[in-house]
């Protein structure tokens, strides 16, 4: 289980993040969700270790996570950009973290390569990121996220990038991979229908504050908030 407890960060005085307090389920896919500078991705960031908290606890399996950097919290990492190596073949993409835990390179390559095929892209080993579609790309960057075999998974936007088509292939894709791994996953997003479809649960942010955290179902039937409400243009 995540926990969350009184998370907060400021940036000068613009309160990015403030006195969030959440959990999320084994297994459970969290969608976050809210407008643009709500403090989504901020929240993702600070899960991963990528920007330090100015108070607020975070515990990935009952371990307190503050000061541990994103190597040392056991997490795979999908940003909206993917952050793939061009220069790196898609198995030495894969590869790369493994490398960087210290793997040795025959258990690292076959992790990757059963990655790879688990994310549809056996095949595509030797090919450079630059060769390959928005979609194989997007597939390349998971893959690359859970052959470490994280305890959570953080999707940062990671569909945004792609066509109407695609993007709705790759929802349903991202979702099955998740249930068949049982693999813990926060996604920030700001497409409605997205969280809806798939998430187990939402957590609606506005000016970095929680204004629920519930089942699809629940939001629709019972906004929190008059925000709520709004945001997702129901009858509070």
């Amino acid at each position: 289980m995540i926990q969350v407890r009184g998370l907060t960060k400021r940036f000068g005085a613009v309160s990015a993040v403030a006195d969030l307090s959440f959990d999320v389920h084994e297994g459970e896919l969290l969608a976050v969700l809210g407008p643009s500078g709500c403090g989504k991705s901020t929240l993702l960031r600070l899960i991963g270790g990528y920007v330090r908290a100015d108070s607020g606890v975070i515990s990935i399996g009952g371990r307190d996570m503050n000061g541990l950097p994103p190597e040392a919290r056991n997490i795979g990492m999908v940003f909206q950009d993917y952050a793939l190596f061009p220069h790196m073949t898609a198995l030495e993409n894969v590869e790369f973290g493994l490398k960087m835990r210290g793997m040795a390179k025959t258990e690292r390559r076959a992790r990757a390569v059963e990655a790879l095929a688990f994310t549809g892209l056996a095949g595509i080993e030797e090919r450079a990121p630059g060769t390959l579609s928005g979609g194989q790309q997007q597939r390349l960057a998971l893959a690359r996220a859970i052959a470490p075999k994280p305890a959570l998974l953080l999707l940062d936007e990671p569909l945004s990038n792609l066509d109407a088509r695609i993007r709705e292939q790759m929802r349903g894709e991202l979702r099955n991979m998740q249930k068949r791994l049982g693999l813990t996953t926060i996604l920030v997003t700001h497409d409605q229908e997205e969280a809806l479809l798939i998430a187990d649960r939402i957590a609606i942010l506005e000016r970095g504050r929680l204004h629920q955290c519930s089942t699809p179902l629940e939001i629709c039937l019972r906004p929190a908030t008059p925000f709520v409400a709004g945001f997702l243009g129901l009858t509070p």
